[in-house]
């Protein structure tokens, strides 16, 4: 994760170095004979440039950074995901949690919804993200009923039931908050229409896919496994009854073998299994993704990163996720690996080829 920060500008005035080595060496070179009299300016300019693709003293380059700005990072964009990650709504185990931490252990908050305070935050959010033009490209969520009800609430459209039910054609998403995966009659529900039970799940009506980002599920970033009924997921077949309009393709098998009544997961291997999920991230072709997901999760993966930073950017990267708070990170990976894994998908948008291209207006 690496922030791009820029050195202060200066307002100390600055000599125009570049004629006289330019004229040194348009001489030098005549007198070798690799220029004609009549060599171009622009000729000169382009047989005076380096390779642009190598440094001629990387150590001595990778010291003075390290010597002035040790903590500055640059890479180029295109190897760049901006990240915006949601903690689920209140759930009704978070309820029952904060009278009696055992409760957390109770089979009647087994795989837990929101409360309908949790679906008045979730909904809240997604005001926010309309309000700021998210440009949410993909919502990837954790297959547990609290972080689904809470993507749909926060990044789905929400209008009339009959129009929801009819899964109407349009464009715009009701949340203004997302790039259309499809349009047409054939939109599915992201939610279908839920009943409400006592002291377990809020009514609600469904929520419409039209005009929304798509919705994929991975299990790589759900909660904490183990022990806590409110953490074991049901099935993907009862799921893709409840939320049609989420693709759980990467979600194997059907029923959960992760959990387990008496093993609860180690932080080492929440904080691997965060980092593989992270790792994921970096191959998609997406740049702006929502990734609506749990506390222990993010705290633990998050974790990993930002220590040497200033106190204010690790307390930013570390504080445990309020219900249903959203922050933005930037990721990246500049190893080999990691830009062989996103270089199917890498582009810069702002990027213009100049030299002859810029004479021509042609762009490679």
């Amino acid at each position: 994760m690496l922030m791009l920060t820029g050195l202060p500008t200066t307002s100390r005035p600055v000599k125009a170095v570049t004629a006289c080595p330019l004229r040194a060496f348009s001489v030098n070179a005549r007198r070798a004979g690799s220029l004609t009299p009549s060599a171009t300016l622009a000729q000169l300019q382009e047989d005076a440039m380096p390779p642009t693709n190598r440094v001629a003293d990387p150590e001595d380059a990778e010291n003075t950074k390290n010597s002035v700005c040790p903590r500055i990072n640059m890479i180029p964009v295109k190897y760049t995901k901006t990240i915006h990650f949601v903690r689920h709504g209140q759930g009704f185990h978070n309820v029952a949690g904060q009278i009696n931490h055992d409760n957390y252990k109770s089979w009647e908050h087994f795989d837990a919804h929101l409360t309908e305070l949790g679906w008045r935050q979730a909904e809240n959010l997604g005001k926010h993200v309309a309000a700021t033009r998210l440009p949410v490209e993909l919502v990837v969520v954790a297959p547990l009923q609290r972080a689904m009800e809470t993507a749909v609430a926060a990044f789905g459209k929400h209008e009339d039931p009959a129009v929801a039910a009819a899964a109407a054609s349009g464009a715009a998403n009701g949340n203004g908050n997302g790039v259309s995966s499809s349009s047409g009659d054939d939109v599915p529900l992201l939610m279908v229409a839920q009943e409400g039970v006592e002291g377990k799940a809020t009514a609600h009506a469904a929520v419409s896919g039209r005009g929304c980002p798509p919705f994929l599920a991975h299990e790589l970033c759900r909660e904490h496994i183990g022990v806590h009924p409110c953490d074991k997921r049901s099935s993907i077949t009862e799921y893709r009854k409840r939320f049609p309009g989420i693709d759980f393709s990467l979600v194997s098998p059907d029923e959960d073998v992760l959990w387990t009544a008496d093993v609860r997961e180690s932080k080492e291997a929440i904080r691997r299994r965060g980092l593989a999920f992270l790792k994921w991230l970096l191959t998609r072709p997406e740049r702006e993704i929502a990734v609506v997901t749990h506390s222990s999760f993010l705290h633990f993966t998050l974790s990993c990163f930002g220590h040497g930073a200033a106190t204010q950017v690790q307390g930013e990267l570390h504080k445990w996720y309020e219900n249903c708070e959203m922050r933005t990170v930037v990721l990246t990976d500049d190893s080999d690996e990691g830009v062989a894994a996103a270089s199917h998908g890498a582009t810069d948008p702002w990027h213009f080829a100049g030299g002859s291209n810029a004479v021509s207006g042609q762009q490679q």
